[in-house]
Protein backbone atom coordinates (compact mmCIF):
# COMPACT_ATOMS: atom_id res chain seq x y z
CA UNK A 1 0.00 0.00 0.00
CA UNK A 2 1.29 3.35 -1.33
CA UNK A 3 1.31 6.28 0.84
CA UNK A 4 -0.12 9.46 -0.55
CA UNK A 5 2.99 11.33 0.18
CA UNK A 6 5.09 8.61 -1.32
CA UNK A 7 5.53 10.20 -4.87
CA UNK A 8 6.86 13.62 -5.66
CA UNK A 9 3.34 15.92 -7.07
CA UNK A 10 3.81 17.08 -11.13
CA UNK A 11 3.50 20.53 -9.86
CA UNK A 12 0.92 23.29 -9.41
CA UNK A 13 0.97 24.62 -12.52
CA UNK A 14 -0.13 21.39 -13.73
CA UNK A 15 -3.13 21.52 -11.87
CA UNK A 16 -3.71 24.91 -12.97
CA UNK A 17 -4.35 24.33 -15.85
CA UNK A 18 -6.19 21.98 -15.39
CA UNK A 19 -8.55 23.96 -13.08
CA UNK A 20 -8.62 26.30 -15.75
CA UNK A 21 -9.59 23.68 -18.50
CA UNK A 22 -12.41 22.17 -16.40
CA UNK A 23 -13.56 25.53 -15.49
CA UNK A 24 -14.42 26.50 -19.03
CA UNK A 25 -16.31 22.60 -19.19
CA UNK A 26 -18.25 23.41 -16.34
CA UNK A 27 -19.43 26.66 -17.04
CA UNK A 28 -20.60 25.23 -20.17
CA UNK A 29 -22.13 22.48 -18.41
CA UNK A 30 -24.57 24.48 -16.06
CA UNK A 31 -25.41 26.49 -18.94
CA UNK A 32 -26.59 23.58 -20.67
CA UNK A 33 -28.41 22.18 -17.64
CA UNK A 34 -30.30 25.83 -16.92
CA UNK A 35 -31.08 26.41 -20.67
CA UNK A 36 -32.70 22.30 -21.02
CA UNK A 37 -34.83 23.36 -17.95
CA UNK A 38 -36.38 26.28 -19.73
CA UNK A 39 -36.86 24.42 -22.92
CA UNK A 40 -38.75 22.08 -20.93
CA UNK A 41 -40.71 24.45 -18.99
CA UNK A 42 -41.34 26.90 -21.86
CA UNK A 43 -41.20 24.80 -25.08
CA UNK A 44 -42.36 20.97 -24.32
CA UNK A 45 -44.81 21.73 -21.48
CA UNK A 46 -45.82 25.72 -21.70
CA UNK A 47 -49.54 25.65 -20.62
CA UNK A 48 -51.54 26.66 -17.69
CA UNK A 49 -52.91 22.89 -17.92
CA UNK A 50 -49.63 21.04 -18.47
CA UNK A 51 -48.09 22.25 -14.74
CA UNK A 52 -48.72 18.40 -13.79
CA UNK A 53 -46.32 16.92 -16.17
CA UNK A 54 -43.93 19.92 -16.23
CA UNK A 55 -43.40 19.34 -12.29
CA UNK A 56 -42.93 15.17 -13.68
CA UNK A 57 -40.65 16.02 -16.39
CA UNK A 58 -38.41 18.46 -14.30
CA UNK A 59 -38.88 15.92 -11.12
CA UNK A 60 -37.56 13.39 -13.71
CA UNK A 61 -34.49 15.21 -14.88
CA UNK A 62 -32.88 16.35 -11.01
CA UNK A 63 -33.50 12.42 -10.02
CA UNK A 64 -31.96 11.26 -13.37
CA UNK A 65 -29.10 13.49 -12.50
CA UNK A 66 -29.04 12.43 -8.47
CA UNK A 67 -29.45 8.93 -8.85
CA UNK A 68 -27.27 8.32 -11.08
CA UNK A 69 -24.37 10.09 -9.00
CA UNK A 70 -25.20 7.06 -6.10
CA UNK A 71 -26.00 4.41 -8.66
CA UNK A 72 -22.97 4.86 -10.46
CA UNK A 73 -19.80 5.34 -7.94
CA UNK A 74 -18.79 2.33 -7.18
CA UNK A 75 -18.35 1.63 -11.00
CA UNK A 76 -16.87 4.57 -11.68
CA UNK A 77 -14.15 4.70 -8.17
CA UNK A 78 -13.59 0.92 -9.57
CA UNK A 79 -12.58 2.20 -13.12
CA UNK A 80 -10.82 4.99 -11.96
CA UNK A 81 -8.76 2.87 -10.21
CA UNK A 82 -8.46 0.13 -12.68
CA UNK A 83 -7.30 2.61 -15.75
CA UNK A 84 -4.94 5.33 -16.35
CA UNK A 85 -7.04 8.58 -15.00
CA UNK A 86 -6.04 11.02 -17.15
CA UNK A 87 -7.80 8.46 -20.31
CA UNK A 88 -10.74 8.29 -18.12
CA UNK A 89 -11.17 11.89 -17.88
CA UNK A 90 -10.51 12.56 -21.65
CA UNK A 91 -13.08 9.41 -23.09
CA UNK A 92 -15.94 10.80 -20.55
CA UNK A 93 -15.21 14.47 -21.73
CA UNK A 94 -14.64 13.92 -25.66
CA UNK A 95 -17.99 11.44 -25.38
CA UNK A 96 -20.17 13.76 -23.51
CA UNK A 97 -19.38 16.86 -26.18
CA UNK A 98 -19.89 14.27 -29.21
CA UNK A 99 -23.20 13.59 -27.46
CA UNK A 100 -23.96 17.29 -26.57
CA UNK A 101 -22.92 18.48 -30.10
CA UNK A 102 -25.41 15.64 -31.50
CA UNK A 103 -28.51 16.95 -29.88
CA UNK A 104 -27.60 20.58 -30.28
CA UNK A 105 -27.55 18.82 -34.56
CA UNK A 106 -30.89 17.19 -33.71
CA UNK A 107 -32.44 20.28 -31.85
CA UNK A 108 -31.34 22.51 -35.19
CA UNK A 109 -32.64 20.05 -37.32
CA UNK A 110 -36.07 19.16 -36.34
CA UNK A 111 -38.90 21.15 -37.43
CA UNK A 112 -40.93 20.22 -34.19
CA UNK A 113 -39.73 19.62 -30.23
CA UNK A 114 -37.53 17.40 -29.34
CA UNK A 115 -39.47 15.06 -27.52
CA UNK A 116 -38.76 14.66 -23.59
CA UNK A 117 -37.95 10.77 -23.51
CA UNK A 118 -34.85 11.39 -25.71
CA UNK A 119 -33.88 14.41 -23.50
CA UNK A 120 -34.01 12.39 -20.51
CA UNK A 121 -32.09 9.77 -22.02
CA UNK A 122 -29.23 12.45 -23.23
CA UNK A 123 -29.39 13.56 -19.73
CA UNK A 124 -28.91 10.13 -18.21
CA UNK A 125 -25.54 10.00 -20.63
CA UNK A 126 -23.84 12.69 -19.93
CA UNK A 127 -24.77 12.73 -16.57
CA UNK A 128 -23.41 8.88 -15.87
CA UNK A 129 -20.42 10.23 -17.69
CA UNK A 130 -19.60 12.99 -15.46
CA UNK A 131 -19.28 10.81 -12.34
CA UNK A 132 -16.56 8.58 -14.70
CA UNK A 133 -15.08 11.93 -14.55
CA UNK A 134 -15.56 13.19 -11.66
CA UNK A 135 -13.91 10.15 -10.13
CA UNK A 136 -10.76 10.45 -11.99
CA UNK A 137 -10.22 13.87 -11.96
CA UNK A 138 -10.86 13.91 -7.61
CA UNK A 139 -8.41 11.17 -7.27
CA UNK A 140 -5.92 12.74 -9.52
CA UNK A 141 -5.88 16.08 -7.39
CA UNK A 142 -2.97 14.22 -4.79
CA UNK A 143 -0.73 13.05 -8.14
CA UNK A 144 -0.27 16.37 -9.11
CA UNK A 145 -0.71 18.94 -5.94
CA UNK A 146 1.69 18.99 -3.06
CA UNK A 147 -0.32 17.93 -0.24
CA UNK A 148 0.02 21.56 1.43
CA UNK A 149 -1.98 22.67 -1.27
CA UNK A 150 -4.62 19.99 -1.73
CA UNK A 151 -7.10 22.43 0.67
CA UNK A 152 -6.38 25.42 -2.24
CA UNK A 153 -6.90 22.64 -4.99
CA UNK A 154 -10.53 22.08 -3.63
CA UNK A 155 -11.57 25.15 -2.77
CA UNK A 156 -10.60 26.75 -6.13
CA UNK A 157 -12.73 23.76 -7.95
CA UNK A 158 -15.77 24.77 -5.19
CA UNK A 159 -15.64 27.97 -6.57
CA UNK A 160 -15.56 27.55 -10.19
CA UNK A 161 -18.75 25.63 -9.20
CA UNK A 162 -20.54 28.71 -7.29
CA UNK A 163 -19.31 30.50 -10.12
CA UNK A 164 -20.90 28.61 -12.71
CA UNK A 165 -24.06 28.42 -11.27
CA UNK A 166 -24.14 32.40 -10.69
CA UNK A 167 -23.07 32.44 -14.05
CA UNK A 168 -24.97 29.72 -16.04
CA UNK A 169 -28.36 32.18 -15.82
CA UNK A 170 -27.57 35.56 -17.58
CA UNK A 171 -25.30 33.41 -20.10
CA UNK A 172 -28.06 30.73 -21.16
CA UNK A 173 -30.47 33.62 -21.77
CA UNK A 174 -28.15 35.27 -23.76
CA UNK A 175 -27.07 32.06 -25.93
CA UNK A 176 -30.93 31.29 -26.07
CA UNK A 177 -32.36 34.98 -27.11
CA UNK A 178 -29.87 34.62 -30.01
CA UNK A 179 -32.24 33.34 -32.91
CA UNK A 180 -34.70 36.56 -31.74
CA UNK A 181 -31.97 38.96 -32.04
CA UNK A 182 -30.68 37.74 -35.40
CA UNK A 183 -34.43 38.14 -36.61
CA UNK A 184 -34.04 34.03 -37.90
CA UNK A 185 -37.50 33.26 -38.62
CA UNK A 186 -37.72 29.02 -38.57
CA UNK A 187 -40.10 26.22 -38.09
CA UNK A 188 -40.17 26.72 -34.27
CA UNK A 189 -40.31 29.26 -31.58
CA UNK A 190 -37.27 31.58 -31.17
CA UNK A 191 -36.76 30.03 -27.68
CA UNK A 192 -36.75 26.39 -28.99
CA UNK A 193 -33.89 27.47 -31.62
CA UNK A 194 -32.05 29.39 -29.30
CA UNK A 195 -31.57 26.53 -26.66
CA UNK A 196 -29.43 24.79 -28.81
CA UNK A 197 -26.71 27.79 -29.06
CA UNK A 198 -26.39 26.91 -25.28
CA UNK A 199 -25.79 23.59 -25.95
CA UNK A 200 -22.85 24.05 -28.38
CA UNK A 201 -21.33 25.94 -25.91
CA UNK A 202 -21.27 23.18 -23.95
CA UNK A 203 -20.08 20.71 -26.58
CA UNK A 204 -17.23 23.18 -27.73
CA UNK A 205 -16.05 23.52 -24.25
CA UNK A 206 -16.05 19.92 -23.25
CA UNK A 207 -13.99 19.61 -26.06
CA UNK A 208 -11.86 22.62 -25.47
CA UNK A 209 -10.99 21.06 -22.03
CA UNK A 210 -9.95 17.31 -23.43
CA UNK A 211 -7.72 19.22 -25.98
CA UNK A 212 -5.97 20.60 -22.85
CA UNK A 213 -6.11 17.79 -21.04
CA UNK A 214 -4.74 15.91 -23.95
CA UNK A 215 -1.47 18.16 -23.25
CA UNK A 216 -0.70 17.83 -19.48
CA UNK A 217 1.24 15.20 -17.55
CA UNK A 218 -1.02 13.29 -15.02
CA UNK A 219 0.15 10.46 -13.61
CA UNK A 220 -2.12 7.21 -12.70
CA UNK A 221 -0.87 5.11 -9.69
CA UNK A 222 -0.61 1.16 -10.47
CA UNK A 223 -4.02 -0.44 -11.97
CA UNK A 224 -6.18 -2.05 -8.61
CA UNK A 225 -4.86 -6.07 -9.05
CA UNK A 226 -7.34 -8.22 -11.16
CA UNK A 227 -9.83 -10.47 -9.99
CA UNK A 228 -10.47 -12.09 -13.37
CA UNK A 229 -13.96 -11.14 -14.49
CA UNK A 230 -15.29 -7.51 -14.07
CA UNK A 231 -18.39 -8.38 -12.16
CA UNK A 232 -15.69 -9.69 -9.70
CA UNK A 233 -13.54 -6.54 -9.96
CA UNK A 234 -16.39 -4.58 -8.83
CA UNK A 235 -17.29 -6.63 -5.93
CA UNK A 236 -13.61 -7.22 -5.00
CA UNK A 237 -13.50 -3.02 -5.18
CA UNK A 238 -17.14 -2.25 -3.68
CA UNK A 239 -15.91 -4.25 -0.99
CA UNK A 240 -12.47 -2.75 -0.50
CA UNK A 241 -14.16 0.74 0.08
CA UNK A 242 -16.44 -0.39 2.50
CA UNK A 243 -13.63 -2.74 4.31
CA UNK A 244 -10.84 0.84 3.87
CA UNK A 245 -13.69 3.04 6.00
CA UNK A 246 -15.44 0.46 9.14
CA UNK A 247 -11.81 -0.26 9.62
CA UNK A 248 -10.91 3.39 9.90
CA UNK A 249 -13.32 5.14 12.44
CA UNK A 250 -11.93 8.16 12.06
CA UNK A 251 -12.79 8.96 7.96
CA UNK A 252 -16.08 6.95 9.14
CA UNK A 253 -17.21 9.58 11.21
CA UNK A 254 -15.65 12.51 9.47
CA UNK A 255 -18.11 10.95 6.88
CA UNK A 256 -21.32 10.94 8.97
CA UNK A 257 -20.60 14.98 9.19
CA UNK A 258 -21.04 15.46 5.95
CA UNK A 259 -23.85 13.23 5.75
CA UNK A 260 -25.42 15.15 8.00
CA UNK A 261 -24.87 18.14 6.26
CA UNK A 262 -25.95 17.07 2.59
CA UNK A 263 -30.01 15.92 4.74
CA UNK A 264 -29.83 19.11 6.22
CA UNK A 265 -28.47 21.06 3.23
CA UNK A 266 -29.75 19.64 0.29
CA UNK A 267 -32.97 21.04 0.48
CA UNK A 268 -31.98 24.89 0.34
CA UNK A 269 -33.81 24.99 -2.96
CA UNK A 270 -37.03 24.26 -1.16
CA UNK A 271 -36.46 26.20 1.81
CA UNK A 272 -36.05 29.26 -0.04
CA UNK A 273 -39.73 28.86 -1.67
CA UNK A 274 -41.40 27.53 1.24
CA UNK A 275 -39.80 30.32 3.72
CA UNK A 276 -41.19 32.66 1.25
CA UNK A 277 -44.43 31.58 0.52
CA UNK A 278 -45.37 30.80 4.24
CA UNK A 279 -42.34 32.57 7.12
CA UNK A 280 -42.06 36.03 5.33
CA UNK A 281 -45.61 36.58 3.32
CA UNK A 282 -46.35 38.87 6.44
CA UNK A 283 -42.85 41.09 5.96
CA UNK A 284 -42.91 41.04 2.00
CA UNK A 285 -46.03 42.66 2.29
CA UNK A 286 -45.75 45.28 4.44
CA UNK A 287 -42.52 46.13 2.53
CA UNK A 288 -44.50 46.31 -0.49
CA UNK A 289 -42.51 43.17 -2.47
CA UNK A 290 -43.81 40.99 -4.55
CA UNK A 291 -43.17 37.04 -4.57
CA UNK A 292 -41.08 37.06 -6.96
CA UNK A 293 -39.17 39.54 -6.03
CA UNK A 294 -38.85 38.36 -2.35
CA UNK A 295 -36.95 35.11 -4.01
CA UNK A 296 -35.16 36.95 -6.22
CA UNK A 297 -33.55 38.66 -2.91
CA UNK A 298 -32.86 35.57 -1.39
CA UNK A 299 -31.86 33.25 -4.06
CA UNK A 300 -28.99 36.26 -4.93
CA UNK A 301 -28.14 36.59 -1.73
CA UNK A 302 -27.57 32.87 -1.51
CA UNK A 303 -26.01 32.37 -4.56
CA UNK A 304 -23.52 35.46 -3.75
CA UNK A 305 -23.13 34.46 -0.25
CA UNK A 306 -21.58 30.61 -2.03
CA UNK A 307 -19.27 32.43 -4.32
CA UNK A 308 -17.89 34.55 -1.72
CA UNK A 309 -16.91 31.34 0.55
CA UNK A 310 -15.79 29.66 -2.46
CA UNK A 311 -12.99 32.89 -3.18
CA UNK A 312 -12.28 32.76 0.46
CA UNK A 313 -11.30 29.70 0.72
CA UNK A 314 -9.20 29.82 -2.40
CA UNK A 315 -7.01 32.36 -1.32
CA UNK A 316 -6.77 31.64 2.45
CA UNK A 317 -5.43 28.07 0.94
CA UNK A 318 -7.25 26.59 4.48
CA UNK A 319 -6.02 25.56 8.04
CA UNK A 320 -2.16 23.83 7.13
CA UNK A 321 -2.36 22.17 10.95
CA UNK A 322 -5.83 20.46 12.21
CA UNK A 323 -7.35 20.66 9.03
CA UNK A 324 -10.65 18.73 10.87
CA UNK A 325 -11.26 22.16 12.42
CA UNK A 326 -12.28 23.66 9.15
CA UNK A 327 -14.60 20.89 8.64
CA UNK A 328 -16.19 20.87 12.05
CA UNK A 329 -16.58 24.83 12.48
CA UNK A 330 -17.67 25.90 9.64
CA UNK A 331 -20.61 23.47 9.73
CA UNK A 332 -21.14 23.85 13.13
CA UNK A 333 -21.38 27.83 11.63
CA UNK A 334 -23.81 26.82 8.59
CA UNK A 335 -26.40 24.80 11.15
CA UNK A 336 -26.57 27.69 12.90
CA UNK A 337 -27.81 29.84 9.86
CA UNK A 338 -30.26 26.76 9.08
CA UNK A 339 -31.52 27.59 12.97
CA UNK A 340 -31.50 31.39 12.41
CA UNK A 341 -33.45 31.33 8.95
CA UNK A 342 -35.65 28.95 10.48
CA UNK A 343 -37.05 31.02 13.51
CA UNK A 344 -36.47 34.70 11.36
CA UNK A 345 -40.20 36.52 10.44
CA UNK A 346 -37.28 38.87 8.42
CA UNK A 347 -36.78 38.83 5.03
CA UNK A 348 -33.37 40.16 5.65
CA UNK A 349 -32.29 38.57 8.42
CA UNK A 350 -33.30 35.30 6.67
CA UNK A 351 -31.49 36.25 3.19
CA UNK A 352 -28.40 37.21 5.54
CA UNK A 353 -29.05 33.45 7.34
CA UNK A 354 -29.18 31.73 3.62
CA UNK A 355 -26.03 33.33 2.68
CA UNK A 356 -24.10 32.62 6.25
CA UNK A 357 -25.45 28.89 5.53
CA UNK A 358 -24.01 28.51 2.29
CA UNK A 359 -20.65 30.95 2.62
CA UNK A 360 -18.87 28.02 5.16
CA UNK A 361 -20.13 25.15 2.63
CA UNK A 362 -17.03 25.76 0.29
CA UNK A 363 -14.77 26.10 3.59
CA UNK A 364 -16.37 22.47 4.66
CA UNK A 365 -15.50 21.15 1.63
CA UNK A 366 -12.40 22.20 0.50
CA UNK A 367 -11.11 21.22 3.84
CA UNK A 368 -12.76 17.67 3.80
CA UNK A 369 -11.27 16.80 0.27
CA UNK A 370 -7.25 17.80 1.27
CA UNK A 371 -8.09 15.37 4.46
CA UNK A 372 -9.46 12.48 2.30
CA UNK A 373 -6.53 12.97 -0.53
CA UNK A 374 -4.13 13.37 1.99
CA UNK A 375 -4.74 10.25 3.68
CA UNK A 376 -6.51 7.57 1.49
CA UNK A 377 -3.26 6.20 -0.80
CA UNK A 378 -3.28 7.28 -4.32
CA UNK A 379 -3.94 3.74 -5.86
CA UNK A 380 -6.99 3.43 -3.64
CA UNK A 381 -8.77 6.73 -4.01
CA UNK A 382 -11.12 5.78 -6.73
CA UNK A 383 -12.80 3.04 -4.61
CA UNK A 384 -12.63 4.30 -1.42
CA UNK A 385 -13.75 7.64 -2.37
CA UNK A 386 -16.83 5.85 -4.55
CA UNK A 387 -18.02 4.68 -1.08
CA UNK A 388 -17.62 8.27 0.37
CA UNK A 389 -19.46 10.09 -2.29
CA UNK A 390 -22.11 6.79 -2.18
CA UNK A 391 -22.57 7.42 1.70
CA UNK A 392 -22.29 11.69 1.38
CA UNK A 393 -24.73 11.77 -1.39
CA UNK A 394 -27.76 9.38 -0.53
CA UNK A 395 -28.94 11.95 2.04
CA UNK A 396 -29.55 14.44 -0.36
CA UNK A 397 -32.74 13.53 -2.18
CA UNK A 398 -33.89 12.00 2.03
CA UNK A 399 -33.17 15.21 3.08
CA UNK A 400 -35.11 17.06 0.44
CA UNK A 401 -38.19 14.13 0.51
CA UNK A 402 -38.31 14.68 4.19
CA UNK A 403 -38.51 18.28 4.24
CA UNK A 404 -41.55 17.86 1.66
CA UNK A 405 -42.69 15.48 3.89
CA UNK A 406 -42.86 17.59 6.90
CA UNK A 407 -43.45 20.84 5.30
CA UNK A 408 -46.90 19.05 4.28
CA UNK A 409 -48.48 19.32 8.05
CA UNK A 410 -45.90 21.33 10.13
CA UNK A 411 -44.59 24.98 9.18
CA UNK A 412 -41.51 25.26 7.25
CA UNK A 413 -39.92 27.56 9.70
CA UNK A 414 -39.09 24.83 12.71
CA UNK A 415 -38.85 22.61 10.58
CA UNK A 416 -35.66 24.07 9.15
CA UNK A 417 -34.53 25.25 12.56
CA UNK A 418 -34.92 21.47 13.69
CA UNK A 419 -32.50 20.81 10.72
CA UNK A 420 -30.12 22.82 11.54
CA UNK A 421 -30.08 21.76 15.48
CA UNK A 422 -29.36 17.61 13.99
CA UNK A 423 -26.37 19.99 12.48
CA UNK A 424 -25.33 21.25 15.57
CA UNK A 425 -25.43 18.60 17.62
CA UNK A 426 -23.26 16.41 15.82
CA UNK A 427 -20.35 18.84 15.16
CA UNK A 428 -20.67 19.36 18.90
CA UNK A 429 -20.37 15.38 19.38
CA UNK A 430 -17.93 15.67 16.64
CA UNK A 431 -15.90 18.55 18.51
CA UNK A 432 -15.53 16.26 21.87
CA UNK A 433 -14.45 12.92 19.97
CA UNK A 434 -10.92 12.65 20.13
CA UNK A 435 -11.06 9.52 17.59
CA UNK A 436 -12.35 12.09 14.99
CA UNK A 437 -9.94 15.14 16.58
CA UNK A 438 -6.72 12.62 15.38
CA UNK A 439 -8.69 12.03 11.86
CA UNK A 440 -5.28 13.15 10.14
CA UNK A 441 -2.94 11.27 12.55
CA UNK A 442 -1.86 8.81 9.50
CA UNK A 443 -0.21 6.34 12.25
CA UNK A 444 -2.96 6.47 14.67
CA UNK A 445 -5.64 6.14 11.98
CA UNK A 446 -3.96 2.43 10.31
CA UNK A 447 -2.64 1.48 13.91
CA UNK A 448 -7.09 1.33 14.53
CA UNK A 449 -7.29 -0.50 11.29
CA UNK A 450 -4.37 -2.54 11.86
CA UNK A 451 -6.26 -3.50 14.93
CA UNK A 452 -9.11 -4.65 13.24
CA UNK A 453 -7.80 -6.92 10.09
CA UNK A 454 -5.42 -4.78 7.96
Amino acid sequence: MTSPSQHAPAGWRTFLLLWGSQSVSLIGSYVAWFALNVYVAQVLYPGEDQKAPLALALGALAIASTLSAVLLAPIAGSVADRNDRKRVMLLAGMVSGLLTLGMAALMFGMTVPVPFWLLLGFVVLTQSLSHFHEAALESSYVMIVPEGQLTRANGMMQTTRQFSSLLAPTLATLLVGVPALLGWNGGLAPLAQGVPFALLVDGVSFLVAALILARLAIPSPPPAENHGSAAANLKADTRLGWTYLLRRPPLLQLLIVAAALNFATAAIPVYQTLLTTFTLEADRTARGLSFPATLAIIQTVTSLGMFLGGLAISAWGGLKRRRVLGILLPALVSGAGLVLMGLSGDLYLTAAAFALTVFVMPITNAHSGGIWQAQVPREMQGRVFAVRRLIGRVTVPLGMAFVSAMSTSLPPGPVIAGMGGLVILICVLQLLNPTVQRVEDREYVEGLAAARGG
